[in-house]
């Protein structure tokens, strides 16, 4: 069962809806253009609130929300919590939900492409984590975004190394200065496995930017965000889109 209702804001619309039990936003901008429109997924928290804003400054693109419970969506395999939750290891299915059910509706409802090169996986901190292990589950999306990614998380420099990726695949990792310098130990070590996802995913041949950011981990997300989706842009909608 599909429910939604429409608003307009700024340069374009958004449309809340419910999709398989999940409260979703997609923002569509205005006009369109010529063909399909590339699609940026993006996996945080608070995105329905924001995504009008960060499109103000991004080429026409389609931008979906799907609400995610983190402890549980965005972790590939279970893992002890950090404090008292407990890392559930869920991912497949959220991942299922997006590639299964949210971008073919994206594409009947809203006019998504189904081009893989136009379609972009970002997210933040858990979200951060899925996003780069989707890269070796899917091959739905050809860009993928980790934005002060939990690469700390137990493990998950082993799959790195062994995941096989599509060719043409591109990645964006960033990180505050400042990340690897509090909390508790494992969190610490959330810079030296960001360098090394660097370092094994350029090892696999596939080109990969690396931006740092002032701060630690809550300082400056939106603008984060907004430094991801203009990289993301800039990819999905150079000439030759569909």
């Amino acid at each position: 069962m599909i429910a939604g209702k429409e608003g307009i804001h700024m340069e374009g619309r958004m449309n809340l809806f419910s999709l398989q039990g999940r409260e979703c936003a997609c923002f569509v901008p205005n006009g369109g253009i010529k063909g399909k429109l590339p699609v940026s997924v993006l996996c945080g928290w608070g995105m329905k609130d924001k995504m009008p804003g960060f499109a103000v400054e991004l080429p026409p693109m389609l931008l979906f929300f799907a609400e995610s419970e983190g402890n549980r969506d965005f972790t590939p395999w279970p893992s002890p919590g950090l404090r008292e939750e407990e890392f559930t290891g869920e991912a497949v299915g959220y991942l299922s939900f997006l590639t299964e059910a949210a971008l073919p509706f994206l594409e009947e409802k809203f006019g998504a492409t189904a081009d893989r090169d136009k379609r972009a996986l970002l997210g933040y901190s858990l979200g951060g984590l899925f996003a780069l292990w989707a890269a070796g589950q899917t091959e739905a999306f050809g860009r993928y975004a980790s934005l002060s990614g939990s690469l700390w998380y137990e493990g998950f420099a082993g799959y790195l190394r062994e995941m096989r990726l599509s060719n043409g695949t591109e990645f964006y990792l960033s990180l505050g200065d400042r990340e690897e310098f509090g909390g508790p130990p494992l969190l610490r070590t959330v810079g030296e496995r960001t360098r090394e996802a660097v370092s094994i995913l350029s090892g696999k041949g596939f080109a990969v930017t690396m931006e740092w950011n002032r701060g630690g981990h809550g300082k400056g997300v939106d603008a984060r965000w907004k430094k991801a989706l203009h990289w993301a842009g800039g990819r999905l909608t150079q000439s030759g889109s569909h």
